[in-house]
C-alpha cells in the first residue's frame, strides 16, 4: 500500500492556523479601534465636564467677587461706614483665587493661552478700577458734591470689568459648545467603531464557518456517504473526496480498505467455491462409505458366517475323524471369523455414530447412567456402581447410553483379581460446562499410554487376557466430541484404578451431523 504524503499547502493545520491568525488580527484591530474610540470619548468628556464646566462656574464666582468689591466700595462711599467695606476686602482674595483656579483648570487644555489672556484682561480691568476709583475713595473722604461724580466714574470703570468678565464667560461657553460637539462626535465614532468591530468579527466568523463547511464538513459528509456505500455493499463505487490533505488521505485509506475488502471477498468467494467442491466430494465420499457399510454389514459378514458355520459343521460331523491339531485349527478359524464379525460390527457402529441424530433433546444423565448400570448387576459379582448427582444436558440419549455402557463395561472388564469392582460417576459445574468423572479401582492405565487408548483398535493387552476389539474408548471419544465436549484420562500416576474425565457444554448448540444417505442395493 502506497501512502500519500500530506500537502502542507492544503492541510487542516495550515487552514486552522490561517483562521486563528485572521481571528486574532481581527480581534486586535477591533480592540485597538474600540480602545481609541473610548480614549477619544473620555478625553472629550473630561474636557467638557472636568475643565470647561468648572471653569464657567469659576467665572461666575469671579463675577460675584468683583460685584462684591464694587458693592462694598459704593456702600462705604455713601455712608463712610467701615463695616460696609467687608465685601470689598473679602472680594479681592476670592477674585485672585478664582483667577488662579481658572488658570489651573485649563493649564493643559489647548485653549489655555486664550483663557490666560482673557483672565489677564479681567485682572487688568479690576486693577484699573481699584486704582482709578477705589484707591481715591479709600484714601480720603469725599465731599458731598463729589460722591455722585465718584459713583459715575466707578460705574463707568466697573462696566469695563463686567464687559471683560462677560467676554471671558462667552469665550468659555463657546469653547464648551465646541467641546460638547467633539464629545458628540467621539460618541458617534465610538458607536461606529464598536459596530465596525462587531461587523468585522461577524464577517470573520462567517468566513470561518463557511471555510469550515466547505473545507471540512462537506468533505467529511462526502466521506460518510462513501463509507455508507461500502456498508450497504456498493463496493465498486469510486471514492473521490476533495478537501484538506488529511481528509483526502483518510479517503484514500478508506479506498485502500475498500480494495482490501474486495480482495478478501474475492478470496472468500474462491474459498467458498473450493469448500463447496470439497463438500460435494465429502458427500460422494459419505455415499461411498454408506455403500461400504452396507457391503460390510451384508456381503462381508455373510461369507464369515458361512466360514464359521461350515467349520462348526465340519467339527460336528467329522470331529471323531480329526486329530487334536485339526480340531485346534477349526477352533482358530471359527474364532477368527467371529472376531472378524465383531470388528466389522463395531466399525459400523463407530462410523454410523451420530448420523441418525438430527437434534439434541434434554437428557437426564443420572437416569441414563442408573439404567445402564443396572445391566451390569450380574457382571459386577458383588461390586457396585455409585451414580452421583448428574445433570440434565442436551444431546442424544442413545449416544449417552452407549458412553456409559462402554465406560462401565471397561471398568468391570479391567477389574483387579480378587477385588470387587467399585465404579463412581460424578459431575461438577465449571462455568458454562459440566465436568464428569468415571473412577474405578481396577488395574489402571500406564500414563505412557493415556493418549493412545482413545485411538481406534488400540489395545494394551492381549486378546487372551481381555476380550474386545479395542474400539470402546474411541467410541466414547467420538460421542463426547460430537456432543461438544472433550475427554481424557485423569488422575495421578500412582493412584489405583482408572479415572476417565470428560466435559459437556451446559447448553450445547444443535448438532450438524452429516446427512445419512441410504445405501445402494447390493445388486447395483
Amino acid at each position: 500500500m502506497v501512502k500519500r504524503s500530506l500537502s502542507p499547502a492544503r492541510s487542516l493545520r495550515r487552514l486552522s492556523t490561517i483562521a486563528w491568525v485572521s481571528a486574532a488580527i481581527s480581534l486586535v484591530v477591533g480592540t485597538v479601534v474600540i480602545a481609541a474610540g473610548f480614549t477619544s470619548l473620555l478625553n472629550a468628556r473630561s474636557r467638557v465636564f472636568d475643565r470647561l464646566e468648572p471653569a464657567i462656574v469659576e467665572t461666575q464666582r469671579l463675577r460675584a467677587s468683583a460685584v462684591d468689591q464694587e458693592t462694598g466700595l459704593r456702600g462705604y462711599a455713601l455712608t463712610r461706614d467701615r463695616r460696609l467695606l467687608e465685601p470689598y476686602v473679602k472680594g479681592e482674595p476670592q477674585q485672585q483665587q478664582s483667577e488662579a483656579q481658572l488658570r489651573a483648570l485649563l493649564r493643559h487644555d489647548p485653549f489655555h493661552t486664550s483663557l490666560d489672556a482673557r483672565v489677564d484682561k479681567v485682572d487688568d480691568a479690576l486693577r484699573a478700577w481699584r486704582e482709578e476709583v477705589a484707591a481715591p475713595i479709600l484714601s480720603a473722604p469725599l465731599p458731598s458734591d463729589g460722591v455722585d461724580a465718584a459713583m459715575t466714574r466707578s460705574k463707568a470703570s466697573f462696566d469695563r470689568v463686567r464687559a471683560q468678565i462677560d467676554a471671558l464667560e462667552r469665550t468659555l461657553v463657546i469653547e464648551r459648545g465646541h467641546a460638547t460637539h467633539q464629545l458628540n462626535q467621539a460618541t458617534e465614532k465610538l458607536v461606529i467603531s464598536v459596530g465596525a468591530a462587531v461587523a468585522l468579527l461577524g464577517l470573520v466568523s462567517l468566513a470561518g464557518s463557511l471555510l469550515l463547511r466547505h473545507q471540512v464538513v462537506a468533505p467529511i459528509d462526502e466521506l460518510v456517504v462513501a463509507a455508507d456505500s461500502i456498508t450497504a455493499g456498493r463496493l465498486h463505487e469510486p471514492i473521490d473526496v476533495k478537501g484538506p490533505a488529511e481528509i483526502e488521505y483518510l479517503a484514500q485509506q478508506v479506498s485502500f480498505m475498500r480494495d482490501r475488502i474486495l480482495e478478501e471477498l474475492a478470496e472468500v468467494d474462491r474459498a467458498r467455491l473450493e469448500l463447496a467442491d470439497r463438500a460435494n466430494e465429502l458427500a460422494r465420499s459419505n455415499a461411498d462409505l454408506e455403500q461400504f457399510a452396507y457391503v460390510a454389514s451384508h456381503d462381508l459378514q455373510e461369507p464369515l458366517r458361512k466360514v464359521a458355520s461350515f467349520c462348526q459343521l465340519l467339527e460336528q460331523r467329522y470331529g471323531d475323524q480329526l486329530d487334536e491339531r485339526a480340531q485346534s485349527y477349526i477352533e482358530f478359524a471359527v474364532d477368527g471369523a467371529k472376531r472378524m464379525q465383531a470388528l466389522i460390527a463395531d466399525l459400523l457402529e463407530f462410523s454410523r455414530l451420530g448420523r441418525s441424530t438430527t437434534s439434541f433433546v434434554p437428557c437426564d444423565l443420572q437416569q441414563i447412567a442408573q439404567d445402564t448400570a443396572s445391566r451390569f448387576d450380574d457382571a459386577l459379582a458383588g461390586g457396585t456402581v455409585e451414580v452421583g448427582d448428574l445433570p440434565t444436558v442436551a444431546g442424544d440419549p442413545t449416544l449417552y447410553a452407549a458412553l456409559f455402557q462402554n465406560l462401565i463395561g471397561n471398568a468391570v472388564k479391567y477389574h483387579r483379581e480378587g477385588v470387587a469392582p467399585v465404579i463412581r460417576l460424578s459431575a461438577t459445574r465449571d462455568g458454562p460446562i459440566w465436568q464428569f468423572t468415571c473412577a474405578d479401582n481396577g488395574i489402571g492405565i500406564d500414563p505412557t499410554y493415556r493418549d493412545r487408548v482413545f485411538a481406534i483398535f488400540q489395545r494394551l493387552h492381549s486378546r487372551d487376557a481381555y476380550s474386545g476389539t479395542g474400539i470402546g474408548l474411541a467410541l466414547c471419544r467420538k460421542i463426547v466430541e460430537f456432543s461438544g465436549g472433550q475427554i481424557w484420562i485423569g488422575g495421578t500416576a500412582d493412584q489405583i484404578g482408572t479415572t476417565v474425565q470428560w466435559t459437556l457444554p451446559a447448553s450445547p448448540p444443535a448438532p450438524s451431523p452429516t446427512p445419512r444417505q441410504e445405501p445402494l442395493d447390493a445388486a447395483q
